[in-house]
């Protein structure tokens, strides 16, 4: 596990920085092209505000990922930044699927990649509880 934390990692922080390049992946496009495709459904209206504030969501997305990268890096912080690494890719996917369609297949290993960390966190933390409750007895 520990060698797909620093391949996510290292993924996550990559996707952060290219955010901020326009020739990798320009947000604005992107943002574009979702709220034209989800025209007519009830995505509209929080898509064409995201277009409208391209900017603050280029910062923002680009922020999220590369935290999110950089917390399997460092390996602290795993419970939050799994949650948190699953809110933000089921937004991606609600907003993007109908522009990108490969979104839902890249997003799918990112999101089970999280739920596995979540849930190995989950158990060291359990175990963790389970010795202080021993210590505490003795």
């Amino acid at each position: 596990m520990k060698y797909f934390k620093y391949l996510f990692g290292t993924l996550y922080l990559l996707a952060g920085i290219a955010k901020i390049f326009p020739q990798i992946e320009d947000v604005g496009v992107v943002l574009k092209n979702a709220a034209i495709a989800n025209q007519g459904t009830f995505l509209e209206g929080i898509s064409n505000y995201l277009y409208t504030h391209e900017l603050v969501i280029t910062v923002i997305s680009g922020l999220s990922l590369f935290l999110a990268g950089l917390t399997l890096l460092i390996n602290r912080y795993l419970i939050a930044s799994s949650i948190g690494q699953m809110l933000m890719l089921i937004c991606f996917v609600t907003l993007l699927h109908r522009a990108y369609w490969q979104v839902i297949v890249m997003d799918t290993v990112f999101f089970i990649f999280a739920v596995f960390v979540l849930k190995e966190q989950l158990m060291l933390k359990k175990q963790k509880n389970i010795q202080l409750q021993r210590i505490y007895q003795s």
